[in-house]
């Protein structure tokens, strides 16, 4: 399904910039330099390399892919832009069509990074929140089940204290203590003091 999804954001994304130049009127095939292209397709696989571990999954490896299609944009443009600028004497409007060029990469580095962006399914994002928003609700017991000597143990449970505690302020045996508590829990069809 991701794919799908990669292949459809690509042929959107491709369709748009298309439109784009008909409307700006300007020249699609200086938008897509295929030796641009295959130098900034290089630099996001050679930055993944220190990254790479043994037992890593696709899914890690297009992680990292999509962390550097940023930074190898970035390098690929400066290091253009500097290539550009460096020992040419060149008018400046020649300049700044060919600083203008050579941000190519970093768009590359964008497009790359949106296309590889794993975004939730809206129906993930709802059941996430509301699992999120379940687990904040504490329903507290119904305790009217319990006679009056075990609300009072319960209460003194909540309050975090051990049955030998318990015992000891109630006047009674831990045995006596640990047969309340397992009352409590059968009739509350709980399993543990935390849950109390």
């Amino acid at each position: 399904m991701p794919m799908k999804r990669t292949i459809k954001k690509l042929a959107v994304v491709v369709l748009y910039l298309l439109i784009l130049c008909f409307l700006l009127e300007a020249k699609t095939v200086l938008l897509f330099s295929p030796k641009h292209i295959g130098m900034f397709l290089l630099g996001c696989v050679l930055l993944c390399i220190p990254y790479l571990e043994k037992d890593m999954k696709w899914k890690g490896v297009g992680s990292l892919f999509k962390k550097n299609t940023i930074t190898a944009g970035y390098l690929e443009t400066f290091m253009l832009i500097f290539a550009s600028m460096a020992g040419k004497e060149v008018e400046l409007e020649a300049l700044a069509a060919e600083i203008a060029l050579d941000l190519r990469p970093l768009f590359y580095g964008f497009v790359c990074y949106m296309l590889l962006k794993e975004e939730e399914e809206p129906y993930k994002r709802e059941e996430k929140k509301s699992r999120e928003n379940f687990n904040e609700i504490k329903v507290e017991p119904d305790l009217s089940k319990l006679t009056r000597q075990e609300k009072i143990i319960a209460e003194m449970i909540k309050q975090g204290l051990s049955n030998r505690e318990i015992g000891e302020e109630l006047y009674i045996s831990e045995s006596t203590v640990k047969k309340h508590v397992s009352n409590i829990f059968a009739k509350l069809g709980i399993s543990s003091r935390k849950e109390l």
